[in-house]
């Protein structure tokens, strides 16, 4: 009889399934809620040029005068493959016309005003580098032209270095060290 009363008890709290699709159908929604967050984060993650954490403002002083702001963000290997191919000379193949150029030596001030100008947000490539007054006044047709024109080569150094190490750097790590990404960035 006690028996009896365990059973009794177990099937208050314990409901048989008898349809066996119900647990197949409760995984199947949770694969898909899991895949959605997957999908969710896949899109955030993408978007990381945009993500405001990642966006860094630097005023450009000079002996304590502000002289403007910027904002830059990380680029992407696609943008750093853009600045190298916009910034290197390109000569006819050897072998013939109708075969590929070859690409020649890259400037490197080029490359850097490049990696500056992807480097910083739309609003501010207009209104800075993009200055039409600014490109008029200084010859230039280009906005990319203006960076070498407006930054020191100091302060071209430091914004590039900048880019570059926020590209770098992982959700949750700490920031390197200039000293760091040198040893790092060696191996």
């Amino acid at each position: 009889m006690e028996n009896n009363t365990q059973e009794t008890m177990r099937s208050a709290y314990i409901t048989p399934v008898d349809d066996p699709e119900i647990p197949a159908k409760a995984a199947e929604r949770i694969e898909k809620e899991d895949e959605y967050d997957l999908v969710r984060s896949l899109l955030e993650a993408a978007e990381y040029q945009q993500a405001p954490e990642m966006v860094k403002e630097v005023e450009i002083r000079r002996k304590g005068k502000l002289y403007f702001t910027v904002h830059v963000h990380p680029v992407s290997e696609e943008d750093i493959s853009f600045a190298s191919k916009k910034a290197s000379k390109y000569y006819e193949n050897p072998q013939g016309k109708k075969l590929p150029r070859i690409r020649g030596e890259m400037d490197t001030n080029l490359f850097n005003s490049w990696l500056i100008y992807l480097g910083t947000i739309e609003d501010d490539r207009e209104k800075i580098w993009g200055n039409p007054s600014v490109l008029k006044k200084l010859g230039h047709l280009k906005p990319v032209e203006s960076i070498n024109s407006l930054l020191m080569a100091g302060e071209k150094n430091q914004l590039v270095d900048l880019i570059i190490n926020i590209s770098n750097v992982a959700d949750g790590e700490e920031e390197l060290s200039e000293e760091e990404y040198v040893k790092n960035s060696s191996r």
